[in-house]
């Protein structure tokens, strides 16, 4: 059976399942190259399909992920065409009005320069109103019917939640036969915002749905106040919490936690605000930036271990899986990890929106019982498109013609030669990966050990905020040497922190937060990826290191590179000196 998952809302993607096996699964932004792409995601499809060798016509099923979503929310495209001054703009001119003088505003008026016909695929004389969220079911389901020729009785609409929570369970590499238990927790979707549900033998059952976790809202608009894009630099502020004083921080963080409250496997609130931007603009304005980041990070940490410690109490189970987009928030995972009644968590690759197309494709196979034991449903996350050597060479070519740039052949010793000399070096091989975490095969690579590195990625290549921590891929093998994993767990996607033993602090300083030295490591298994493990083995006879920082291959603000173009195009405009690209080193004169 071929089941094509689909995700046409925030972060849309696209992946394919034949058999039971995930073959392809891409986001759309990496094609369109805009962060957070919104809609139909065509480019994905095509792709999956391409590396499938099949045609729309094969497919049996086609899973679409959230059941409703208004027309409006296709119309604009927040979350990949608003600036920062937009988010605000929104919160002033629509929310503000709406919420507190009882107002009437029309979003589409206020944001009509963001109006554009190109944005709305769907056929709209199969809609009423700008809200109506089963006409626009429809309308997607008779779009998709249209385009890829399949017929609409086999085009079914997915809740959610739930296919967070089939994503996160099928992913993980635990026995089928082992009870699990599954939280997912994000902004908003299909009246949802927090779930828990109990897996056992490729089954879910839901314990508890919620739409009172308002974590995800909380901290996107505490982005907002101090900045920063919502629903896209979340992660600066977790880096930013660290480096706050807790002395003068704990004001700011006891207004966070005199609201939201974990009530049993729900949430209630002590004191309500009337909204989540201005009630804690207000009252945070007179503290630090830094108090605000470390206030709001703390409290989602207490909440989420609160809730999920209830969820433990009441069912006993000890395996746990996280998923949504509030899963991002490594460090709140490893306050979940380090409870002691929790004996494993596992956090998918991407586990926000990006994601739902996969859960999405794989409740489908679960309704047909044709899921396959893991290990052998998602293998790894490198799910992406790749490029042959005959593609990849007259590019570089005509590259090198323009530029004067250097080619030489690929070998392990000179690009480790070139690692261990502090030079930066991006890498660019393989099938892309899935997530936002680059995995070795669209990476921006450099020697841990040197702390002068941070700075130098940060100042010509990256463009990104002094105090954002960086992060290591690690040799399975010599885990242990660098970090405390006393649950012997396994990071295979960037998802988890731990805190790093002294030789850690020695040799990989320059992978883990400047402050807290804590890490998120990368463990690379040699049967994932032998090209990438290879490489930095063959790094550790040169430096002494079995590991080597990795940061995503991209400029600030754009998505990781898919193309073997976007990889030069990346190069051209930054002062990076050296691209590894399939078999060959380019190096700039």
């Amino acid at each position: 059976m071929i089941i094509l998952g689909i995700n046409d809302g925030h972060q849309s993607s696209a992946a394919l399942c034949i058999d039971g096996v995930l073959i392809a699964a891409i986001a759309e932004e990496r094609f369109t190259r805009r962060k957070n792409e919104h809609g139909y995601p065509k480019n994905s499809i095509d792709a999956c399909l391409k590396i499938a060798k099949i045609k729309s016509s094969d497919i049996d099923k086609i899973a679409v992920a959230t059941k409703l979503l208004p027309p409006s929310y296709f119309l604009i495209r927040r979350d990949s065409d608003f600036s920062i001054k937009d988010f605000w703009k929104e919160q002033t001119e629509y929310w503000y009005p709406k919420i507190y003088k009882g107002e009437k505003p029309r979003y589409s008026e206020i944001f009509k320069e963001h109006l554009k016909d190109e944005n709305f695929v769907y056929d709209k004389t199969l809609l009423t109103s700008d809200e109506n969220s089963e006409e626009m079911q429809e309308a997607r389901r008779t779009y998709i019917e249209k385009t890829l020729s399949v017929n609409r009785s086999n085009i079914k609409f997915k809740d959610h939640h739930e296919a967070h929570a089939w994503y996160g369970l099928a992913a993980c590499p635990v026995d089928n036969n082992v009870k699990q238990l599954i939280f997912t927790a994000d902004g908003f979707g299909d009246g949802c915002n927090a779930s828990i549900w109990i897996s056992k033998d490729n089954k879910l059952s839901k314990l508890n749905s919620t739409d009172q976790c308002h974590i995800g809202r909380m901290y996107r608009y505490t982005t907002l106040m101090l900045g920063m894009k919502p629903a896209e630099h979340e992660y600066k502020v977790m880096g930013l919490a660290p480096y706050a004083n807790k002395n003068y921080s704990q004001r700011a963080y006891e207004i966070f936690a005199e609201t939201l409250q974990v009530d049993g496997l729900d949430f209630n609130y002590k004191k309500r605000p009337k909204d989540n931007f201005f009630y804690f603009h207000e009252k945070l304005k007179s503290e630090r930036f830094d108090a605000i980041a470390y206030g709001i990070q703390r409290r989602t940490e207490e909440l989420l271990c609160q809730w999920i410690n209830n969820g433990i109490n009441q069912t006993n189970i000890k395996n746990l899986i996280f998923s949504g987009g509030v899963a991002q928030n490594i460090k709140a995972n490893k306050c979940i990890w380090e409870m002691d009644n929790v004996n494993n968590l596992f956090v998918p690759p991407g586990p926000h929106d990006e994601s739902l197309s996969i859960g999405a494709a794989f409740m489908e196979e679960a309704e047909h019982n044709s899921l396959k034991k893991p290990n052998e449903r998602f293998k790894n996350a490198y799910l992406g498109t790749s490029y042959q050597s005959s593609e990849i060479l007259p590019i570089i070519k005509e590259f090198s013609s323009k530029t004067g740039a250097k080619i030489e052949k690929y070998s392990k010793n000179r690009s480790s030669e070139i690692l261990s000399s502090d030079n930066i070096v991006a890498r660019f091989d393989g099938r892309m990966e899935f997530g936002a975490r680059a995995l070795g095969n669209r990476s921006i690579l450099a020697n841990p050990k040197n702390i002068s590195v941070i700075q130098k990625i940060n100042d010509t290549v990256k463009f990104r905020d002094f105090w954002m921590p960086f992060a290591p891929s690690i040799l399975n093998e010599q885990f242990d040497t660098y970090m405390y994993n006393p649950k012997k767990l396994d990071s295979p996607y960037m998802m988890l922190a731990f805190d790093s033993k002294e030789k850690g602090k020695e040799l990989i300083s320059a992978a883990l937060h400047p402050y807290d030295k804590t890490g998120r490591p990368h463990i690379v298994h040699k049967k994932t990826n032998q090209k990438y493990y290879d490489l930095i083995s063959n790094f550790q006879e040169y430096s002494g290191t079995a590991s080597l920082l990795n940061t995503s291959f991209n400029l600030h603000g754009e998505p990781v590179v898919e193309s073997p173009q976007d990889a030069l195009s990346a190069f051209s405009r930054c002062k990076l000196n050296n691209l590894i690209m399939d078999e060959w080193i380019i190096s700039k004169t």
